[in-house]
């Protein structure tokens, strides 16, 4: 990746999106375990961002809006592999 990024990541602008309304909720809980985990902020955040990724392909594929407790789930499933 090169230094010199001049487009942000469109699923970290998610993630970004999700902690300044805080909305939904388990986002910042996740990103915080992870940091607490040891993890930097930059890296919670490109894991939360994989978890935002996989939904918003979901989303796409069938039409269907964002499902917060299927995102939720896997949130959870993110940080049950991080442990």
């Amino acid at each position: 990746m090169d230094s010199d990024k001049t487009l942000k990541d469109p699923f970290i602008q998610v993630v970004d999106d999700h902690l300044a309304s805080n909305d939904p909720p388990e986002t910042k809980a996740a990103l915080d375990t992870l940091v607490d985990r040891g993890r930097s902020t930059g890296q919670a955040k490109a894991m939360v961002a994989s978890v935002v990724r996989i939904e918003m392909q979901e989303m796409m594929a069938t039409g269907r809006e964002f499902d917060n407790v299927k995102y939720a789930a896997a949130l959870q499933k993110l940080l049950s592999q991080e442990a």
